[in-house]
């Protein structure tokens, strides 16, 4: 687009050239006058050429009298400009007239005034004239009366070091040049910028393009403005900094202190990675002494030949370290386009098996083996599978279905259910569930509050199929609402195919993979449970602690660490005194007894350490009592630096935000990484503490500006985002580069472990 636009640019001006024959000179571009109004009043009036304008911010008017001061300048608006220099701007075009307010610090006006006047304007084909100083002498009236005055140039040199800005050579520096000795220089027409400055790039090894400059006598380039980048091309190849020779150092009129290249000269890029043709981009401006005028950026795109050089193992070595890598979603969403039904299915399946120790699938291995045990004595293998299966088989129907649902509309269903009412009701079914373990619907209740427990207990613990099955349905939408690659790659399969019958079956074989160790699990446990006796009740003691547990896990999601530290202690008393903690040991007691006893004890003081600690505060498992021991203010103190030491995320909200910030970010060609979490996913919060806090990692990411949209609440806002990112859940994170344009092959879904976090954010860093 740039190439385009320089290219209409120098046809437009070939177009004025061959009309005008030359570029007006500055002086008759703009041509100023004055009107003494009154002694503090001057009335100024532009007169613009037509296809010429003024910058309205570079016009200014300065008292050259001690006794005079410039008190206003009433300039009325311009018409409003995208500049390329100056950004958003307002131009004056025609004729502009405005007055300007003098003050004179005695009751006398003095007879005459020296006013200096500023400007700076353009004309349209691109050229854009240096700042113009001009010395303006008035008459001014001893009394309220008119005067006409003409511009009267500073001859003599004595104000106008117009020579010095635009760098004309072969001028004596002990007398500045005239007006006229200016206009003669701006009289010789400017040359063609293809003329002013012949460009070439050519390839020099296999990993080295050498650029090459031939520089018209009387120009000059800016070093800093000269740039190289690589379009169309595999992330496998990427450009070093270039190596440019020493330029001349110059006070330039637009950019300050620069380096300038005024004579022929080369750059080397080196090259990382290999192919046989690079299509390259190279950006650069310069000006001409001879004629004042300051070129367009130009912007050459060429296709550069690599074919006669052969690559050394080193590049194919580097061509490999910044390959982009095809996540595990890519694998899986071609599976699903290019292979058969039978391989996507096996490939599926094999998926859910390989979640099956993970948070998705772990936390019902207690819920249906609850079920089995809670069928009692009567339990035979047979019946064990047909409640598994009960179980398994809505489990993972209800997988494909709520897949397909946020597959065609993009919400999750999985993750809407994470709010505080349903996730305390199903914890409250797991309690309940654990209550009828420990045979606690024994105790006096009002008979008709027993009668309720028990048949909401009898249905649900595996009385029935169908209690089974509703068991399955819920933990699927509920327990695990977890984020994994196959899910993506169905996920947006179906969202971008409209497939639902392939889109679906790839969900229901990733659930029956997922289901397929409960199945095994649920059988084995109805072979191996024993039928009756002492042995039995204490099996459903141990599930009673486990159905409890999972209570205070889901409870985690929703409400603050401190309550699930306190929980998860109230939990070890009790679990410690079924132990036989608080009972007496005789000389009879077995062998079992004491090691059961000892066990509770180890229990009850665990669980005692954990109820202090979250009644302090503490929010960690591993050192409750921190914050008792070293104090708070130490303990806060701590707190603060574990939270500086870990990436520090800017949080963004809503995806007018997300914009917002990355056309910040690409203002400044800073890289962003956006992370999705959620309180509630326990992955998320894994990567929070392992990774996340890595040194390593922070250092790896300090020049990366890194978001985090925390969607816990699950809000209109949070929605819109995920939807417009097509990101079905947390975990979830997406790399930017430096245009704020997303790298969707470094996208990652689901838990990633620190090691290979580490690798993959170099990776991303190194395709930039």
């Amino acid at each position: 687009m740039k190439a385009f636009v320089s290219a209409l640019v120098l046809l437009i001006s070939c177009n004025v050239f061959a009309a005008s024959d030359t570029l007006l000179r500055q002086s008759e571009a703009f041509q100023l006058s004055t009107e003494v109004i009154d002694s503090q009043t001057i009335k100024a009036t532009w007169n613009i050429a037509e296809g010429y304008y003024l910058y309205r911010n570079k016009i200014d008017f300065i008292s050259q009298s001690d006794s005079s001061d410039v008190t206003n300048i009433d300039k009325p608006q311009g018409k409003n400009k995208k500049d390329p220099t100056f950004g958003e701007v307002q131009i004056y075009r025609g004729n502009i007239s405005f007055n300007i307010s003098l003050e004179h610090s005695s009751i006398t006006p003095p007879e005459a005034l020296e006013l200096l006047s500023k400007s700076q304007g353009c004309a349209d084909i691109g050229i854009c004239y240096p700042p113009q100083k001009q010395t303006l002498s008035l008459t001014l009236p001893s009394q309220d009366t008119t005067q006409i005055s003409g511009i009267t140039a500073a001859d003599t040199g004595t104000t106008l070091s117009l020579a010095d800005e635009l760098g004309i050579g072969g001028i004596s520096q002990t007398k500045a040049p005239s007006i006229a000795d200016i206009a003669t220089n701006q009289a010789s027409d400017p040359l063609p910028v293809e003329e002013a400055f012949k460009f070439d790039i050519i390839a020099t090894s296999a990993n080295t393009l050498n650029a090459h400059w031939n520089i018209t006598p009387g120009h000059y380039l800016y070093q800093h403005k000269i740039a190289f980048s690589v379009e169309n091309t595999p992330s496998t190849v990427s450009l070093g900094a270039p190596t440019l020779p020493e330029g001349k150092a110059y006070k330039d009129i637009y950019f300050g202190d620069v380096v300038t290249y005024e004579k022929d000269f080369e750059a080397t890029v080196p090259v990382t990675g290999y192919q046989k043709s690079l299509t390259v981009k190279t950006v650069y401006q310069g000006c001409s002494k001879l004629t004042g005028i300051c070129y367009p950026p130009q912007t050459k795109v060429e296709t550069v030949d690599f074919s006669n050089f052969t690559p050394t193992p080193k590049d194919i070595q580097k061509a490999s370290i910044t390959q982009a890598p095809q996540s595990e979603q890519g694998m899986l969403g071609d599976v699903l386009k290019n292979q058969g039904i039978f391989t996507i299915i096996g490939v599926f399946f094999l998926g859910g098996l390989l979640l099956t120790f993970t948070p998705c699938v772990f936390p019902m291995i207690p819920i249906l083996s609850g079920i089995i045990t809670g069928q009692g004595e009567n339990l035979s293998r047979g019946k064990a599978f047909a409640l598994s299966l009960a179980y398994v088989i809505p489990m993972a129907l209800t997988y494909a279905v709520a897949g397909v649902i946020a597959g065609y509309t993009g919400a999750n269903l999985q993750a809407a259910l994470q709010n505080p009412w349903v996730i305390s009701t199903f914890a409250s079914l797991f309690v309940l569930l654990s209550l009828s373990m420990f045979g606690l619907y024994e105790l006096q209740m009002p008979s008709a509050i027993q009668n309720k427990l028990n048949n909401i207990s009898n249905t649900q613990r595996g009385g029935s199929l169908v209690g089974a099955g509703i068991m399955g349905i819920l933990s699927a939408l509920i327990v695990g609402p977890c984020v994994t690659a196959p899910l993506i790659a169905a996920l947006a399969y179906i969202a971008d195919t409209k497939d639902v019958v392939l889109g679906g079956l790839s969900l229901f074989m990733l659930g029956m993979g997922m289901g397929a160790p409960l199945l095994l699990i649920g059988v084995s446990a109805g072979s191996i449970l024993p039928r009756a006796g002492a042995w039995m009740e204490t099996v459903k003691h141990i599930f009673g602690v486990m159905m409890l547990g999972l209570a205070i896990w889901m409870l985690d999601r929703v409400i603050a660490p401190q309550f699930t530290l306190l929980l998860t202690g109230v939990l070890l008393i009790g679990s410690a005194i079924y132990l036989g903690a608080t009972d007496s040991l005789t000389e009879q007691s077995s062998g079992w007894k004491r090691l059961w006893k000892s066990s509770g004890f180890v229990a009850l003081l665990l669980g005692a350490t954990l109820v202090i600690g979250g009644a302090a505060g503490s929010t960690s498992y591993f050192s409750p009592l921190s914050g008792l021991l070293a104090g708070s203010s130490t303990n806060t103190a701590q707190d603060t630096q574990n939270a500086s030491s870990g990436l520090q995320f800017q949080r963004i909200k809503s995806v007018a935000e997300l914009n917002a910030t990355l056309a910040k970010a690409k203002s400044t060609q800073t890289p962003v990484m956006l992370d999705f979490y959620a309180y509630w996913c326990m992955p998320c919060r894994e990567m929070e503490h392992n990774v996340f806090s890595d040194k390593t990692v922070v250092a790896t990411l300090e020049n990366t500006l890194v978001l985090q949209a925390d969607v816990t609440d699950m809000t209109a806002d949070d929605s819109e985002l995920l939807k417009t990112l097509e990101v079905f859940g947390p975990p979830h994170v997406i790399f930017y580069d430096r245009n704020g344009q997303e790298k969707k092959d470094y996208r990652i879904s689901g838990e990633m472990k620190l090691k290979p976090f580490q690798e993959h954010i170099e990776r991303f860093l190194s395709s930039l």
